[in-house]
């Protein structure tokens, strides 16, 4: 049997895979064959491997059953051709739920300590008390960074941007966002992209437009470091080059991501 840990750390990259492969698909319904085997791996390591110890050391005991039920769900969902957005809800439903299994797995194995910057400890204070669960996602993504014991970024990766945009939503919801004077969506958008959110939320403040530039700027860097990471994991062959390049390439997102949420949190 596969440690828990490290089934649920594979777990939140199958997850954030089938994001990536259900983001581009333009057919409104999505064929089981493109999902059906991944789905089936996730679910067999979590009830085979994650599932009896979880049970034991979860702090929220319902966090298990949740669990059960959007894997479940997954499931059924994959054994004929379903519409895309059944399955990016479940998934959106099922991250959180990933990250508060894995920090009571690693709390009951007693994890060392974050030693945390200045900046981080207050980034991560703010977000406990305003968003529980982004919290979450970025105290996972500090760990991974410090331990340094990972073969592939990606998820990582994905908590940070995750994290960030979580904040930025906080801040500006598409319903405000749409009804602020002026607005417009940009061609072949549906809802605000989240540059216009940044807009939104800086001009609420009154910052200058100097300072709204470079955040803007900002967020353009996050995202192409994490389509970097990304597209890493399918173009490296040589695995400790790919590994050690990649780590060096997190930290470099995470900094982005610290800055853009210190100013978003107004953290000085």
């Amino acid at each position: 049997m596969t440690d828990a840990l490290t089934a649920l750390d594979k777990i939140s990259e199958d997850t954030a895979k089938l994001g990536e492969i259900l983001e581009p698909i333009r057919k409104k319904s999505v064929q089981p064959a493109i999902i059906q085997p991944i789905v089936r791996t996730m679910a067999r390591a979590y009830f085979e491997s994650v599932r009896p110890e979880l049970e034991i050391v979860a702090q929220r005991k319902p966090v298990v059953e949740e669990i059960d039920f959007v894997l479940q769900q997954l499931l059924q969902l994959a054994t004929s051709p379903r519409e895309k957005a059944a399955y990016l809800g479940q998934l959106a439903e099922l991250r959180p739920y990933l990250m508060e299994a894995m920090l009571d797995l690693m709390k009951a194995r007693g994890a060392a300590r974050l030693i945390l910057s200045e900046t981080e400890g207050a980034i991560l204070n703010t977000l406990g008390k305003m968003l529980p669960l982004t919290a979450a996602s970025y105290e996972q993504a500090l760990r991974d960074i410090s331990s340094g014991q990972r073969f592939s970024w990606r998820g990582t990766a994905n908590e940070l941007r995750e994290a960030l945009r979580e904040v930025i939503d906080n801040f500006a919801p598409d319903n405000k966002v749409m009804a602020a004077p002026g607005f417009q969506l940009e061609e072949g958008q549906k809802l605000p992209t989240q540059k216009q959110k940044i807009r939104f939320i800086l001009k609420a403040r009154r910052s200058p437009s100097a300072a709204v530039s470079v955040t803007e700027a900002s967020l353009a860097m996050i995202e192409e470091a994490v389509a970097v990471l990304a597209r890493s994991t399918y173009t490296r062959s040589n695995v400790s080059a790919h590994t050690a390049t990649d780590s060096s390439e997190i930290k470099k997102l995470k900094r982005y991501v610290d800055a853009l949420l210190a100013e978003l949190l107004e953290i000085s």
